[in-house]
């Protein structure tokens, strides 16, 4: 059967060396088994994708999928997934971004679109009434994200088509490059941008309005959308993300110890009390405007001009989120506002991740007060901490991989090994991945999910699973309750109830101290299908035991996985022994990491295309 409505029903294959395209119907079992986003991608790579290849080669592939209630009037449905083998850490990357792009790529008529081989010149694709062209695009290449886009909507004369594309760092394959859309919204980890460069893609630019996306059973899909309006209308944190957005609490989340200084050697407000100027109500006084994704009522993006002053921009920029503002504050004990929005607008420009360069100047920066590296070796940058001035500089250079910004621009733990006599140890990094500015001694569940994901060092992923394992009821479906006798059952729900958000196409934000969405729900009133918690939560464990399958193939052990001595030295948490439960209630060996035979066949894998004899 194909797949239903709420589905484009086709995905799109381009083969970049040879220049040719093919497409593949979408098959009502793929849809239900694996939802879509990136249960759809894993579906895929792990079929087309051989073990052992070059991330930055022709056999790697790059996909962008939308997930199955995309595109719909679902709240928060309208995110994108990015998927490949990353040249970062060489497992599974995902990279997720929101905006209007995914709902316009399944309006264009592709559930995905999958990209292999390299082009010979730089190209872009062009993306339409279920149709879609390779354009010339080296007049584009050189230009940045913000270039690309206003100089594609003029070439076009359509200011609404959607455009993903890569900056000058994607372009010099730079490992923390990632895929930009919106001017800002960014698909920024796991070196995403610099696959796409390394196939010489520039952008994909897409057109919708051929097909609309309508729920199979409306009066069902209904329903679920008004009881989720519910629980969003009365939650404090979607108040406080719409009033002043992610970036809202940075002062109370370092007061707690939840956000790091320092480059994680100190923790509290009293380490550095002037990080209360970097809240984001501070920037209310730039603020142009606020927007929010497709379909979403909280709103909690902002545009903002900082025009005058040392750290002036020329162009409306978007306001900098909590991540950012702390890898580029706090991280380096840099508390000037302006400083931080200069450094996200050079990051957004040349499309680069910002925790991935808040991380390697925190390296830097520490090894700079140790003597490891000194002032001839930064190009004359005084790279003391809090130097808002050499912040600035040096993230311009690590964009446009100039002088010692080349050094940087693969992440904090390939610089720290060319650094040496020492410096690893100043590499908060989890496979070259820097951690995400949460504080992993503080949660558990965290602290599990960042080394026992397929895709590491993530941090939304434990949202759900914290709650579940502090005894908080997520549901009242038997599927979505934990027995108190085994803890690890709620990691396994958790994760799985994530992954069943990410193909879904939703936003994680909606997880974040709140009832999390009734995703089941909402799924089965936009297919039509009789699909209740338990067929969900095993969709979510389909696509993480594949997720995981794809990275023991690639020989990657569990133990390879493994957070930094700063962090494990200083917690009363054993996460090792945690991620060792997660595993054996998954029913994944905790040696090897490959899924056991058994939970193959519990979940329909064992048999069939996909090759499990690894």
């Amino acid at each position: 059967m194909t797949a239903p409505a709420n589905y484009a029903g086709k995905i799109l294959f381009v083969d970049l060396t040879r220049g040719t395209f093919s497409e593949e119907r979408l098959s009502e079992k793929i849809c239900r088994e694996f939802i879509g986003g990136n249960g759809l991608g894993i579906r895929v790579l792990y079929e087309k994708l051989k073990a052992g290849i070059d991330p930055l080669g022709p056999e790697n592939i790059l996909g962008f999928a939308v997930g199955s209630l995309t595109g719909t009037s679902a709240p928060g449905s309208g995110r994108h997934i990015v998927i490949t083998r990353s040249p970062l850490t060489g497992a599974w990357a995902e990279s997720n971004s929101g905006g209007m792009f995914g709902p316009e790529l399944k309006t264009a008529g592709y559930d995905a679109v999958f990209f292999s081989g390299i082009s010979p010149k730089p190209v872009y694709l062009f993306v339409h009434d279920g149709s879609a062209e390779l354009r010339d695009a080296l007049e584009l290449w050189g230009k940045d994200t913000y270039e690309t886009e206003d100089f594609l909507k003029q070439s076009f004369s359509d200011t609404r088509i959607k455009i993903a594309c890569i900056g000058p760092a994607g372009e010099a394959k730079s490992l923390l490059s990632g895929i930009v859309s919106e001017r800002g919204r960014i698909a920024a980890r796991n070196g995403v941008g610099a696959v796409m460069g390394s196939k010489r893609l520039k952008a994909v630019v897409v057109k919708g309005g051929a097909r609309p996306i309508v729920p199979v059973d409306p009066e069902k899909f209904g329903r679920a959308v008004q009881k989720f309006l519910e629980i969003i209308s009365t939650n404090e944190f979607a108040k406080a993300l719409s009033m002043s957005g992610t970036g809202n609490n940075i002062s109370a989340l370092t007061a707690i110890g939840d956000a790091p200084l320092k480059n994680w050697q100190l923790r509290g407000l009293d380490a550095l009390p002037t990080i209360t100027n970097l809240d984001s109500g501070n920037m209310d006084k730039y603020k142009v405007g606020s927007y929010g994704c497709f379909a979403c009522p909280v709103s909690c993006g902002a545009i903002i001009r900082q025009g005058k002053g040392r750290y002036a921009i020329k162009d409306e920029t978007h306001r900098p989120e909590y991540q950012s503002i702390t890898a580029l504050g706090g991280l380096l004990m840099n508390d000037n506002l302006e400083a931080v929005i200069k450094a996200n607008d050079i990051c957004n420009r040349y499309g680069i991740d910002t925790v991935g360069v808040g991380g390697v100047i925190a390296m830097a920066m520490e090894c700079y007060e140790n003597g490891l590296i000194g002032k001839t070796e930064t190009d004359g940058i005084e790279l003391e901490w809090g130097n808002a001035g050499a912040i600035v500089a040096l993230t311009e250079k690590i964009a446009r991989r100039d002088g010692f910004g080349a050094a940087l621009a693969d992440g904090a733990q390939i610089a720290a090994e060319q650094i040496g006599r020492g410096a690893e140890k100043y590499a908060m990094a989890i496979r070259g991945k820097t951690l995400a500015n949460h504080d992993p001694r503080m949660s558990p569940a965290l602290g599990t999910t960042n080394i026992a994901d397929a895709n590491p060092a993530h941090h939304m992923d434990s949202q759900i699973t914290g709650m579940l394992t502090e005894g908080a009821a997520i549901g009242s479906d038997p599927a979505l309750r934990a027995p108190r006798d085994n803890p690890f059952a709620g990691y396994v729900i958790g994760n799985a109830y994530h992954q069943l958000l990410n193909a879904a196409g939703m936003c994680s934000l909606y997880t974040v101290a709140t009832t999390p969405p009734p995703v089941a729900d909402l799924i089965a009133g936009a297919s039509g299908w009789d699909f209740g918690w338990e067929e969900a939560i095993s969709a979510g464990r389909r696509i993480l035991t594949l997720r995981q399958a794809f990275n023991a193939r690639e020989g990657l052990t569990p133990d390879k996985f493994e957070l930094p001595r700063r962090i494990t030295s200083t917690a009363n948490i054993d996460y090792a022994a945690l991620r060792d439960g997660y595993f054996m209630e998954m029913k994944w060996d905790t040696i090897s990491g490959k899924p056991l035979r058994e939970v193959l066949e519990e979940l329909g894998l064992a048999d069939g295309v996909l090759d499990f004899a690894f």
